[in-house]
């Protein structure tokens, strides 16, 4: 009986968790190409971006999210190495608008 009850109590709060700890829209693995989506590019055209909370990487490499504000779209200051690129992620379903240092580029989420 006992366990009845825990396990009742966690599913219930389980069913509580605050949404704002469901992932953000722009995570997962996009590119321009459905042919990108699985290889290592080295243009845009022809690499994955794969976003996480806390990091991207892309073409240009491995970026760690500096800061981040969050709007229709998401507006990151993007730490590449030893520079500092502005990154905007606009996802809107399946698609994701990507503007990586003013350059823009529309992709699709991979399968």
């Amino acid at each position: 009986m006992l366990r009845r009850l825990v396990l009742a109590a966690c599913a219930i709060g389980a069913a509580w968790v605050p949404s704002a700890l469901a992932a953000e829209p722009f995570v997962g693995r996009w590119a321009v190409k459905a042919e990108a989506c699985h290889g290592q590019g080295n243009t845009a055209q022809t690499a994955a971006l794969i976003a996480t909370d806390t990091s991207l990487t892309w073409f240009e490499g491995y970026c760690r999210i500096g800061k981040m504000y969050k709007a229709e779209a998401v507006y990151v200051q993007a730490h590449c190495g030893t520079k500092d690129v502005p990154v905007t992620l606009d996802a809107q379903g399946d698609r994701l608008r990507v503007t990586w240092d003013r350059k823009v580029e529309d992709m699709k989420r991979c399968n």
